[in-house]
């Protein structure tokens, strides 16, 4: 193993795995390169980091929602968050802070200034977020996800580098549909489901004319409480379906899958087009500024996605954008193939590479 650097790179994300995930995907390419590392995040985020990471976790909350009390608490925690991670900048003297977006990165990128630490900023989304818009004006480069992305400040510069996926679902092999075979169908609805996704997927598959859901097998992520209901409407319909709260294996059923049913938050856009997979795409229609209809967007314009507004969907319309993709393999191919090209390959390796422009230092590279 070679020698790593003293002074680590500090990597901070907010408590959903749309932030976490890209993070811990750095993390893993700057320890390849050598570098010491410290992941920094709220208990949410400690949930997904694994503990073969160093992980600092500090407290936060958002300033922007809820009663005037929890505003005005939730400042109290992000000023305690910082002196947190101050005090361990401070003990560690860290090269460089990369933040990756959420409330837990903000205390960070704040504290990385105020010690005349360099700091860069990660965006996600194809809509930059208002924090972030404050935040990466601190930093000295600003990395996005998306060539497009839109609400960009003036400085610093913005890099486009891609959104890092884990290695399992980069590695996932080109699609090949196989004329007449089952078409199998992931369904995925963000960390807990989606609510509408239980009644609404169920509901459109029974509109699809029979011989078609002869072809169908279903893998569906649903609530704890929503389990028996959904699982019952597929035996109804004598359909073969898998139906689970969690699934911890999803590179491995996105490899297997011939179209996907997902939200379209940044990490699912960007792990579909990763994975090379043809895909309906419901936005989220609260998400704020509307961002997951930006990343669907993404998709949509290199012809790798279909985008189904929640606003007015009815099972029968999303089962005329169902049709096609089932029965039609050349289009479901094609549509695959679109998705890949939205992908920039090793988004991570190209971020860790930077960090070290940004730091000027450097270390051996550990073998693979």
């Amino acid at each position: 193993m070679a020698a790593r650097l003293s002074a680590p790179i500090f990597l901070a994300a907010g408590g959903t795995g749309g932030h976490v995930f890209p993070a811990i995907a750095v993390a893993d390419a700057l320890l390849l390169r050598g570098h010491s590392i410290q992941m920094v995040t709220d208990k949410r985020g400690r949930k997904l980091i694994p503990n073969r990471l160093p992980c600092l976790t500090i407290s936060a909350a958002s300033p922007f929602s809820g009663s005037q009390l929890s505003r005005a608490l939730a400042l109290v925690k992000l000023g305690f968050g910082a002196l947190q991670v101050g005090l361990k900048m401070l003990i560690s003297r860290p090269s460089l802070v990369i933040g990756f977006g959420g409330y837990p990165s903000a205390s960070p990128l704040l504290m990385a200034q105020l010690l005349r630490i360099p700091a860069i900023l990660h965006e996600q989304n194809a809509i930059m977020g208002r924090t972030n818009q404050v935040l990466a004006q601190r930093c000295k480069s600003l990395l996005i996800s998306w060539a497009d992305t839109a609400g960009l400040p003036a400085s610093p510069p913005a890099h486009h580098l891609g959104l890092p996926v884990r290695e399992a679902f980069a590695s996932i092999e080109r699609y090949h549909a196989k004329a007449g075979a089952q078409v199998n169908l992931l369904i995925l609805g963000g960390s807990l489901g989606a609510q509408v996704f239980a009644s609404l997927l169920p509901d459109a598959i029974a509109a699809l004319p029979e011989q078609v859901r002869a072809r169908l097998s279903v893998t569906q992520q649903a609530r704890t409480d929503q389990h028996d209901a959904v699982a019952s409407r597929y035996r109804a319909l004598g359909i073969d379906a898998e139906i689970a709260r969690f699934f911890d294996d999803v590179p491995a059923r996105m490899a297997r899958a011939d179209i996907i049913i997902s939200r379209s938050g940044a990490s699912s856009v960007a792990e579909i087009a990763a994975a090379g997979r043809a895909s309906i795409l419901i936005p989220f229609p609260s998400a704020l500024d509307d961002h997951q209809r930006a990343n669907a967007d993404v998709l949509l314009r290199c012809g790798g996605a279909d985008i189904a507004s929640e606003a007015g969907l009815s099972p029968q319309k999303l089962a005329d954008i169902l049709l096609p993709l089932i029965t039609d393999e050349a289009h479901r191919i094609a549509t695959a193939d679109a998705a890949r090209t939205a992908s920039l390959g090793n988004a991570a390796a190209a971020i860790a590479l930077h960090a070290e422009q940004i730091t000027g230092k450097t270390a051996p590279l550990e073998a693979a």
